[in-house]
């Protein structure tokens, strides 16, 4: 029989008797299946919808045209020019950096199943963090006097400042950073420009808390990142206004004082210090004035440059769970158990064609 091809019909007809397999595999990967179910905690998931826009304006940009054209100046690189500011496709390195993970950590959230106290962030996503496997493995193996003494538990602080710098040495904060980077999602739409944020814990409330405090930290750091150049220069033509407003009284004041003194002048020598000290108060009086448009332009890029993150839809607390996905799960368990039913008895009958 070994010899003889495999009749079709036969082997359908044989699968059909074996209908009790199939059932049995499908209901062993559906009982597998509930049991992953049980096992996993609830999920939830909050989501909010911004858009980045940009807050300068021609009503801006013309001002500061018309205040360079009442002083003769030509100040291009303050009054417009290309964008510099931080673009929307890098927000998810952003949002994954240490530095920013380690500010989220130290914000306090209020969790549903206990609404009277505030937890840290961090302290939140460590209780419930599930560890890795190898982690696992270790605790209970070559650390286990450790694990058993309870010497080798590290408690983390969120609450004291800590440089940038001593993030990165601060190795016990790496899983807890690593745990972020799992529930923190960015995507972006690149039709529309609209960015989500969703976020996904066990906690609902925790959830939406979490966007929340995360868009806020982001629109922080944006805004800091655009308006710092022109902060700097403000500050630069601020302190130059200053001295020269100082030496424009200076010069006025010690040109009226020899007015004074000096009344009827007769003497060359006397008219060549009067005019020494008017052209030093011409010179004084037109850098006093052009300082001050400067100035005037700086203040108005520094607004021009601030970007706004727009929501467009909030961080709403949702009690629909995201994970465990229960239809999912039953579908590829009744899928698996149907593909390990036909294997089984096809093996079966190949056996029985062989012998």
């Amino acid at each position: 029989m070994a010899n003889e091809p495999i009749d079709l019909a036969d082997l359908i007809k044989y699968f059909i008797k074996q209908k009790m397999l199939f059932l049995k595999s499908i209901l062993l990967f559906i009982a597998l299946g509930l049991l992953i179910i049980l096992l996993t905690r609830n999920h939830y998931q909050s989501t909010i919808k911004f858009i980045a826009q940009s807050n300068s304006s021609s009503g801006a940009s013309g001002l500061m045209k018309q205040l360079g054209g009442l002083s003769g100046l030509n100040l291009g690189g303050l009054s417009g020019g290309a964008e510099d500011g931080l673009s929307p496709s890098i927000y998810q390195e952003v949002i994954y950096s240490y530095p920013f993970l380690w500010k989220l950590s130290k914000e306090e959230i209020q969790l549903s199943t206990d609404p009277g106290n505030k937890v840290k962030v961090g302290a939140f996503v460590e209780t419930y963090r599930r560890p890795s496997l190898s982690s696992l493995i270790k605790k209970y193996t070559i650390r286990l006097p450790s694990t058993l003494s309870g010497s080798n538990e590290v408690e983390l602080d969120f609450v004291n400042e800590m440089q940038d710098s001593s993030i990165f040495v601060k190795r016990e904060l790496v899983p807890v950073f690593n745990e972020f980077k799992k529930i923190l999602t960015l995507e972006s739409d690149p039709n529309s420009g609209a960015i989500s944020l969703v976020v996904e814990s066990v906690d609902p409330e925790a959830s939406a808390q979490i966007a929340a405090e995360v868009f806020q930290l982001l629109s922080q750091f944006v805004i800091k990142n655009k308006t710092e150049k022109a902060e700097q220069n403000l500050e630069f033509v601020q302190k130059q206004y200053d001295e020269a407003k100082k030496n424009f009284y200076d010069t006025q004041s010690e040109l009226a004082s020899f007015r004074d003194r000096n009344q009827n002048l007769s003497f060359s020598t006397g008219r060549a210090a009067e005019e020494r000290l008017v052209a030093e108060f011409n010179i004084a009086s037109n850098l006093y004035t052009n300082l001050a448009v400067q100035l005037d332009q700086a203040k108005i890029k520094v607004q021009e440059d601030i970007p706004v993150l727009t929501v467009i839809n909030p961080p709403v607390v949702s009690y629909q769970t995201s994970k465990p996905n229960i239809p999912l799960i039953l579908a590829i368990c009744v899928f698996l158990g149907f593909v390990s039913g036909f294997v089984w008895a096809l093996v079966n009958y190949l056996k029985i064609y062989l012998s």
